[in-house]
């Protein structure tokens, strides 16, 4: 496959063949332990569950942004970079950073390496614990509306029956069944996978969603808990060339306790 950092997912193959490229960074999302035991060689480390989006007030919003800021600036990340990030498998919170590059327009040539680690290893790729030399930068980061929905969005959306935006509940079937954002349809994030923790093809994902009543190409909005769930269903609706797809980064963290939001209970 012809790849590019333009696109949201490499495969491992990619990654070999550029690493000598001089924009190119790599970014393990694992935690640090984990990083410390065994990283891609020249890879830097960026915990990303301290930054989560918890409500989707204006004020909220403007924190969380600065906070993401500082935090990719002491990751040494910077506009003009071409960003691989990966974890264990081709998992959320690698698909959480590559959002997060372009909700907040820090980049938009960012992607998750395709199986992780694991595939890495797997090819008989040698790993390094030397701490990574990190260059700290300085960022602007502006909030991309387009990328980023609210509670506000969603309601608005649920009053407009012209509005043909789906609603995706990427949470497990449990957390489904115990109450959702009415008329969500619903998609565990999880069966974006196969059993070695890589992305299924693009015809076998699409088949998925249309099995789930989801059009890949119509305007969506995802949600889960706390939005790195969410984050991967929009990576691959992304994948699947649809530009129109919002994470709900605050989730149900913010839907479920507010109570002039409404819930629904499947059947």
């Amino acid at each position: 496959m012809n790849q590019t950092l333009d696109e949201v997912v490499v495969s491992l193959d990619w990654l070999v063949a550029h690493l000598d490229d001089p924009e190119l960074v790599i970014v393990d999302v694992r935690p640090r332990d984990h990083f410390a035991a065994g990283h891609i060689p020249g890879a830097r480390n960026l915990d990303l569950y301290p930054l989560k989006l918890l409500a989707s007030d204006p004020e909220t919003i403007d924190a969380w942004v600065a906070t993401v800021e500082t935090a990719l600036e002491r990751a040494g990340i910077g506009h003009n970079d071409r960003v691989v990030f990966y974890e264990d498998f081709s998992g959320t919170v690698a698909a959480r950073a590559v959002w997060l590059m372009h909700a907040l327009s820090i980049t938009p040539h960012a992607a998750l390496l395709d199986g992780g680690l694991t595939a890495w290893l797997q090819a008989g790729q040698a790993v390094s614990t030397e701490p990574a030399q990190v260059q700290p930068t300085t960022l602007t980061a502006r909030l991309d509306t387009s990328q980023l929905a609210t509670a506000s969005d969603i309601l608005t959306s649920l009053g407009d029956d012209a509005d043909r935006t789906t609603i995706v509940d990427t949470r497990s079937d449990l957390e489904w069944m115990q109450g959702t954002i009415p008329g969500a349809r619903h998609l565990e994030w999880v069966r974006h996978l196969t059993p070695d923790g890589r992305l299924r093809s693009p015809d076998e994902l699409r088949a998925l969603y249309r099995e789930a009543g989801i059009a890949p190409d119509q305007p969506a909005i995802t949600f889960c808990a706390t939005g790195y769930r969410a984050a991967h269903t929009w990576l691959v609706l992304r994948l699947l060339g649809n530009d129109a797809v919002r994470n709900y980064a605050p989730s149900w963290a913010e839907w479920g306790r507010r109570g002039d939001l409404p819930i629904e209970f499947p059947r």
